[in-house]
């Protein structure tokens, strides 16, 4: 039996350098007849376990833990499970020490059942004891131990090859004392050159090393020979090894149930519950009543079938509690949308029949796979309705879901070049060589005589993918019929609420229930807007018009700036020349703009413009009318199916999945169903082969029209409101801009352009957000360059008792006020109610550091200056604070020269277009071209944009002496487009008398 115990890897964060299948196959390569995991977690614990029972490996799992001893010394233990009950109190110990603050010999008896207890001898009170000579006291702990533990162990190691005589003395102690000793060899890497990578792993931790250089922590290569001193040791190993029989994850975990209280079953009250919102749901619509009923009983019955009535019911529930409680719910997402159950009740709002989805997209009865119904809230009360699951359910059968950050190659270069004491200016010429690479293994190869850069590199690959830190899932939570402290491991996470050690994956595959609460910014956004438009003309939001004209016009024109899904310039251009005039056509763009599908985009317009095409076959007309004889959904492909081979929607949605993954042995396979079962159904052979080369083509293309059609309803409620409530919508999203100077700075040029007027900051009246006033939006004060969410806080606060009435006034009960920040608010405009100069104001400061002028003195005296600043000081200190103009915005004085100048803002304006405008630059920078020639780039802003510009060298050589910034010019110059950005390239200037 070969083989050793303390077996650690990767899920050590940061203490362990070996990739859990590199571990594994080392195993393999060395004839290893068992393996050990020994993480001071169970993070890996799943995917080791798996991966043994794989290779024909007899998994061991084991935890590292550290237990208060003697003089508050911490003794290691490494605990094995010997048996699935071993397993499980193994997971609760492991949960409470990440649960609680530490962990207690009491809690390790409390749950020692199944369990064997390792106390590793060089991390120990006994090797201390051992060292002093203390033999007195090494006896009693060693008993101590002994008497609580049913199976236990003393580990002895060979990491230190100079202690042979040191580990044969106390093996030979604890067999006096009855003990059993086990070989322990504790892996930190693989190979023992590895050091250097887990020296630079600590070091990027902010740990030294100390393994001196008879320590070795590599794979152990030839276990037999490493303990040949004290080969029972071995033995030892070999009937511990046989005594281990776990057989894990066989055990069926059964859904949570709905405690519905009705005194029913699930079945019947979710039949009960269907039928009431169907009735609602079709209340005053002229629809075909009985396909509704037919679609919804026939849901039911699969439903019931597969065993997901409690599944729904759970998912009914806490939409229900969002809405009951003002929590905007999204419209739906994924294939869930094609499930009438869902619709009716209420769990998303898109009617599957009336958008013509398939609930065999959703759930297949001839593929037994989980329901995946993800949920969309507003992103600031997502963690409500988790609370909500989490009091109904109980706090030990809910839990996040843990994540893995990685270290990548080249974003852990600047760590290493850290703890490698390497120049700053060097790693970043590195850095650049490493980001212009194409082949890291030959870019190794360059610099192989440079020892330097050459362990640089080699380390950063080494760590590769290696777990950096972990993190909690961004939706997914964990709900369990049983207490989840009896399936998996858990640590603390956040809400107070538990989170997994385990993986989505792990959990998915163990037979975990994974639900997806997002947290939609979007919906947060459409949620603001709602509450200053309650009734929408007396209308919710799922109930306006989809036929919305002045929505389809805003669409047409892709003014789509702040819209779901429809912001990016790629997609505005997809806008502007579909010129969409239905819903169905906006569900199109969004399933047709993404990688592949593409391609079809300029023939799908075409064809709409009115360019002739052909159908492969008649039968085709009623499936892709929509779509222009193109196959754009998946569903699409499965009424293809249908229709031509006669399969069920079920086998149909099997066909989609396999031809989709494009194995050429199974698409042999398909065909020959699909053109036999196609000529049963009266088709030739040859249309029967046409159409499933047909299918294939476009197997990669397909979209689902669920989702598509569940996100076109958002981008469509988005665009609704901004058609039709634009001032509420762009002071929405001015809101949402704030803290990213940069966007905000777009937003509100944009706002302006659209002829809604900004209004400078006030002291006074300012808070956290932009104020729809009758004369514009008052801009916030967090809109101040240095002016943070708590000052801000504070000055509200304090303004309740009474409005403030000078800067002293202000500067006394606002304590948290810097100079720096009364700076920036006055230049901003904040303190213009006050009637006194900016000069006076910043003179006032600026002596506050005097040593002549006391506190007292400053806030009772203003050192007034009836002059004031010049008029570019303002307008650059204004730009500065506030990322625009506005109070000192000196296209106030040119707007009469656009037409004196043929000029026109350059904000949409197409791309290859000659354009004169009027602007001014900023941020310029020049740069050499290969021919050692200048050119020069920056950014060039008017009154409603920024853009940037480049002048090349043939033009900058003529107008480089005239270029200035705080300067306006009139410029000549072309649109053009620089990585899906646009730019303009300047061939003239002349500056603006």
């Amino acid at each position: 039996m070969r083989g050793f115990f303390y077996g650690q890897t990767e899920f050590n964060l940061l203490n362990n350098t070996i990739h859990l299948e590199d571990y594994i196959s080392y195993a393999q390569k060395y004839n290893y007849n068992f393996l050990t995991i020994t993480d001071s977690n169970l993070y890996g614990h799943y995917k080791f376990y798996k991966a043994c029972k794989k290779n024909g490996i007899k998994p061991i799992v084991g935890l590292e833990c550290l237990i208060t001893s003697m003089d508050n010394f911490n003794d290691k233990f490494i605990i094995y499970a010997l048996n699935n009950t071993g397993y499980k109190n193994l997971l609760k110990i492991s949960t409470i020490e990440k649960t609680k603050k530490e962990l207690t010999l009491e809690d390790l008896s409390l749950y020692q059942e199944g369990l064997a207890f390792i106390v590793v001898f060089n991390d120990s009170i006994i090797e201390r004891l051992y060292s002093s000579s203390n033999e007195t006291e090494m006896n009693n702990k060693l008993i101590e131990y002994k008497n609580r533990f049913v199976n236990f162990y003393l580990g002895i190691g060979v990491q230190n090859y100079k202690e042979e005589a040191k580990n044969l003395s106390i093996y030979n102690y604890a067999k006096e004392l009855d003990i059993v000793s086990l070989p322990i060899h504790q892996t930190k890497y693989l190979e023992k050159e590895d050091y250097i990578v887990y020296e630079a792993l600590r070091k990027i931790e902010g740990h030294e090393v100390i393994i001196t250089k008879f320590e070795d922590y590599s794979f152990p290569k030839n276990i037999d020979m490493e303990f040949q001193s004290i080969p029972e040791l071995l033995l030892n190993a070999t009937v511990f090894v046989e005594n281990v029989n776990l057989d894990l994850y066989n055990d069926k975990i059964t859904l949570p149930r709905y405690p519905n209280n009705k005194g029913v079953s699930s079945s019947e009250y979710l039949k009960a519950l269907c039928y009431k919102g169907l009735e609602k749901r079709l209340l005053n619509k002229m629809v075909n009543t009985n396909l509704y009923m037919k679609r919804l009983e026939y849901e039911l019955l699969v439903i019931n079938k597969m065993g997901f009535d409690d599944y729904f019911l759970i998912v009914w529930d806490f939409i229900k509690y969002a809405k009951q409680n003002e929590i905007l719910v999204g419209p739906g997402r994924g294939s869930a949308a094609g499930s009438l159950v869902a619709y009716t009740l209420g769990i998303t709002t898109i009617d599957p029949i009336a958008h013509d989805l398939l609930f065999e997209r959703f759930l297949n009865p001839e593929r037994l796979t989980m329901p995946d119904i993800d949920t969309d809230f507003p992103d600031d009360k997502r963690d409500d309705v988790i609370k909500h699951v989490k009091e109904l359910y109980g706090k030990d059968h809910v839990c996040n879901i843990s994540a893995y950050g990685t270290f990548l190659v080249k974003s852990s270069i600047r760590d290493l070049g850290r703890v490698l004491k390497i120049d700053s200016k060097r790693l970043d010429e590195i850095i650049q060589i490493v980001l212009n690479t194409l082949d890291y293994e030959k870019l190794l190869l360059d610099f192989k005589e440079r020892e330097e850069i050459y362990n640089l590199l080699y380390i950063a690959k080494k760590l590769e993918n290696l777990p950096r830190h972990i993190s909690t899932h961004a939706a997914g939570i964990i709900l369990s019929d049983q207490s989840l402290t009896e399936i998996i491991p858990l640590q603390n996470g956040i809400n107070d609420l538990f989170q997994s050690q385990l993986e989505a994956s792990d959990l998915e595959e163990i037979g975990l229930l994974k639900m997806d609460f997002l947290g939609i910014r979007n919906l947060t956004m459409v949620d603001d807007m709602l509450k200053y438009i309650p009734v929408l003309d007396h209308k919710t939001i799922n109930d306006i018009p989809l036929n919305d004209q002045k929505t389809f016009q805003l669409l047409r024109n892709a003014d789509t700036l702040g819209i779901f899904q429809l912001e990016s310039n790629g997609i505005k251009r997809v806008l502007k020349k579909l010129g969409p005039t239905c819903f169905e056509d906006l569900v199109a763009v969004l399933a047709l703009y993404r990688p592949g599908p593409m391609d079809n985009i300029d023939e799908f317009i075409a064809r709409k413009n009115g360019k002739k095409f052909e159908y492969i076959h008649k039968s085709l007309i009623p499936i892709l009318n929509n779509t222009y004889g193109i196959i754009v959904y998946q569903e699409q492909i499965m009424k293809i199916a249908q229709v031509f081979a006669g399969y069920s929607l079920g086998q149909a949605d099997l066909l989609r999945r396999a031809v989709s993954k494009k194995d050429e042995q199974k698409l042999l396979e398909e065909r020959d169903n699909f053109v036999r079962s196609s000529i049963k159904n009266r088709y030739d052979e040859k249309t029967a082969n046409d159409i499933y080369d047909y299918i294939v083509k476009f197997a990669n293309y397909g979209f689902n029209r669920s989702h598509s059609v569940a996100y076109a309803m958002l981008s469509y409620q988005m665009a609704y409101i901004k058609a039709n409530y634009f001032d509420i919508f762009i002071a929405n999203i001015l809101n949402n801009a704030i803290g990213s100077k940069t966007t905000l700075s777009e937003y509100i040029n944009y706002a302006k352009m659209n002829k809604i007027k900004i209004i400078n900051p006030n002291i006074n009246i300012s808070t956290n957000k932009f104020i729809p006033t009758k004369n514009g939006l008052i801009m916030p004060l967090q809109t101040v360059f240095g002016i943070g969410e708590v000052v801000v806080r504070d000055i509200i606060s304090n303004r309740k008792e009474s409005e403030f009435n000078s800067i002293s006034d202000l500067r006394k009960r606002v304590s948290s006020l810097t100079s720096k920040m009364l700076e920036a608010l006055i230049y901003s405009c904040a303190f213009d109610s006050f009637k006194v100069t900016k000069k006076s104001m910043i003179n006032s400061i600026e002596h506050e550091a005097d040593a002549l002028f006391t506190i007292d003195k400053y806030m009772d005296d203003l050192i007034v200056d009836k002059t004031e600043f010049d008029y570019i000081k303002l307008q650059e200190e204004e730009r500065k604070y506030l990322g625009i103009n506005i109070k000192y915005n000196p296209f106030n004085f040119i707007r009469n020269l656009y037409e004196k100048y043929n000029a026109q803002p350059f904000v949409n304006i197409k791309e290859n277009t000659f354009i004169n405008t009027i602007g001014m630059f900023e941020k310029m920078k020049q740069f050499k071209t290969k021919n050692n020639e200048q050119l020069l780039k920056g950014i060039l802003f008017d009154e409603f944009s920024n853009i940037e510009f480049v002048i090349f060298p043939t033009d900058l050589q003529k107008i480089k002496e005239e270029i200035k910034e705080n300067t306006m010019y009139y410029i000549n110059g072309k649109i053009s487009l620089n990585q899906d950005k646009k730019q303009i390239i300047i061939h003239n200037i002349k500056m603006v008398n």
